[in-house]
Order: C-alpha cells, then structure tokens, then sequence
C-alpha cells in the first residue's frame, strides 16, 4: 500500500511539474517583448487590405480571416512561415522575368512590414481606427456578366471526404457564334471551391480561375471564339478546411460570360503546348520550333507538382535570345493564366524552349490532387 502512495504521489510530482511549466511559458509568452515599428491597424491591415483580404475573410477558401486584429494575431507565426517559404501571396512570377498583368507580389517594403510585425510582438495600434471594407469572392468582379450558367446542380463533399475534382457541363444556349473576353467564377460555397478550369467541350481552355484573382480581359482586338450551341466543361477542385472535414458541404457554382464583339482579324486566339513528357531526352525540358509567326498574348501553365523553377525563352532565327516566362517556388493549386503586359512578337522559325526544376525542399504541405501532367500552354494570334 505504502509503494502504490509513492507511485501516487511521483505522478502529482510530475504533474505539477508539467503544470508549472505550462503556466511558465504562457507567462513569458504574454509579456514577450514588442519590437515592431508597425502596428497592426497602422500599417499591416492597409497591406492585407490589398493583397490577401480576398481569400482571408471569415468563410472564405482560407481557413483564417486576417481582416481584424483579433483574427490575424494568433497566426503571426504563421505568416512569418508562409512569407519566408514564399507560398505567399500566391503570384510567382519572377521580377527578373517580363511583367504580367495582375499581380498581387509583396513589394520589398510590404514584406517588410508584415515580416517585422509577425515576429515583434504583433502589436495593435489605434484600435478606433476605421478600416474600409475589402472586396470579396462574393460578388461579380466586373459587374452583370453578359451570361450566367448556373450548374444544374447542387454538389455535396460529403463527411469524411476533404477533396474532390469535379467537372459539370454547362449549356450556353447561344443560337449563333459569339467571342469571350473574359470570364468570372462565382462560387456558392467560397470556403470549398479551390480552382477551376473552363473549357468548351472538344475544344479550348477559356478561362483558369483561382480564388482572389483579378478578372483580365483579353487584350483589345482579340477575343475567344465561341461556337453557337456550345457546351461548356466547368472543372471545379474543391477542398474543405481542415474544421469542415467531419460535415456535409454543397456548392452550387455560377459562370459568367463577357462578351464582345468579333475581332477585326475574325481568328480567335490560338494555343501552343509545351509537354515535357513529349520529350524522350529529359521530362523536364521540351523545346517548340514555330512554324509561323505569332504574337505571344498569354501564358497558362498546368502544373503537377511543386516546382523551384519553370524557365521558358527562346532563340530567333537571327539567334536573339528572348525571356518570356520565369516561375519561382510554383505551387499547383494555383495554376492560373498570366497574361502579358507587353505581348511579344516571335518570328517563323523561332525556338522556344521550355525547362522546369522540381522542387528539392522538404515543403510538407499537401497541394490540391493533380491528375494531369506538366504543360505550359501559350496563347497566341498568328500573324
């Protein structure tokens, strides 16, 4: 009996020795010290406001708002992960490389700022000060779109299930051709809906949407042809957050069409397709020679996994060497269309080339199932 106290009283020991410890660090925790020159209200939420309020807001496709202080505090560590790793914000174009329309990059001075914060003690600041509203995933980026298809109908994640690809079919209706300029996804439930990839049944890509992006129409005098009768492929990933996993959760999605005129031209924008797997020398690299001229509009790439580098240049005919398209830390989830802010011209005979770097690190974070492999589409008008 008197073994059986001891054992007893060894294991209050060591309770409240774990206790005191708890109590230890919590204490130390609250009064760590504030070394940030920002402030949360003063400086971190005019950043947040424009670069990341359009996924962090309560019940959007992150599973954390950062639009109060409150909310965006207990993830100070967080943010300081995801700045350092560069997953974040989600555009990773590199500077060095052409500029793109739409980017959403941290300048040198924002990083600053929310590294600075994140790590000094994540002060509050002027807690009367009034912060504007943020635009949200909630809403039609440019207004009434000229045609909103609906899916047909509701589809459920059901308990247990955390991710699904799902492709729905989409009747336009339309009784004679059209062209598209652009095109928007509103998503019923935003907290599930990841990305999305709109195409027109045995025919193009027209759209790539991820969440926050900006709506880019193409650029003028060009648009996309659109057969009357046409059938649209809307392929949605969806995946819940990690506190939605054990419930039922329905999405009922809308498309929406903008629509314009003919192109004086009459040619619809065009694609080219580089695919290292068309390679039998090295996955990673495939080359294209032109077999015309083409004006170079857009990029879209299909990414299958996490890659440190996606390179594409070429070599003229003349031997002039062009940089088109540099990616740095890309991850699949965010697969999007970059669409140049200067289009570039390539002659007949141009050789593009294409080389992609896996990633090497020990990122332990679990991209959205990828079921396609690596390609990099262009987007062009021949010449």
């Amino acid at each position: 009996m008197a073994q059986i106290k001891n054992v007893r009283f060894s294991y209050l020991i060591i309770i409240g020795v774990i206790v005191t410890a708890l109590i230890t660090v919590a204490t130390l925790e609250a009064h760590k010290g504030i070394t940030s020159k920002y402030t949360y209200n003063d400086d971190v939420f005019p950043i947040v406001q424009l670069r990341c309020g359009r996924c962090h807001f309560e019940g959007g496709p992150t599973p954390m708002s950062l639009l109060t202080y409150k909310d965006a505090m207990p993830w100070a560590e967080s943010i300081r992960e995801q700045l350092t790793s560069e997953a974040m914000p989600p555009w990773y174009t590199d500077p060095l490389g052409p500029a793109f329309k739409g980017g959403h990059s941290l300048s040198t001075k924002e990083f600053d700022v929310l590294l600075t914060w994140a790590t000094g003690g994540t002060p509050e600041g002027n807690p009367d000060k009034n912060q504007s509203p943020v635009p949200r995933t909630t809403s039609w980026q440019s207004g009434a779109p000229d045609l909103a298809l609906p899916m047909a109908s509701p589809h459920t994640l059901p308990a247990g299930t955390r991710e699904d690809v799902h492709s729905f079919s989409l009747k336009t209706g339309l009784d004679r051709d059209s062209w598209v300029r652009s095109i928007d996804l509103l998503p019923g439930t935003p907290s599930m809906v990841r990305s999305a990839l709109i195409s027109i049944r045995g025919g193009a890509v027209l759209a790539t949407w991820v969440p926050g992006h900006d709506v880019i129409p193409a650029p003028s005098g060009t648009a996309f042809h659109l057969p009357a009768g046409a059938i649209l492929d809307l392929e949605i990933s969806y995946k819940k957050h990690w506190r939605d996993e054990a419930t039922d959760q329905t999405d009922l999605s809308t498309l929406g069409l903008y629509l314009t005129d003919p192109p004086l031209s009459g040619r619809s924008i065009e694609t080219l397709s580089l695919t290292p797997a068309n390679n039998t020398n090295d996955q990673n690299t495939v080359t294209l020679k032109l077999a015309a001229s083409v004006r170079l509009l857009a990029l879209r790439p299909q990414l299958d996994q996490v890659y440190d580098s996606i390179i594409v240049s070429a070599v003229s005919p003349t031997a002039r060497e062009i940089d088109i398209f540099r990616l740095h830390a890309a991850r699949p989830e965010w697969n999007r269309r970059y669409w140049l802010n200067d289009p570039i011209e390539l002659p007949k005979g141009t050789t593009i080339k294409l080389n992609a770097t896996p990633a090497t690190s020990t990122d332990t974070r679990q991209p959205i199932q990828q079921t396609e492999p690596l390609q990099i589409t262009l987007e062009i008008l021949t010449l």
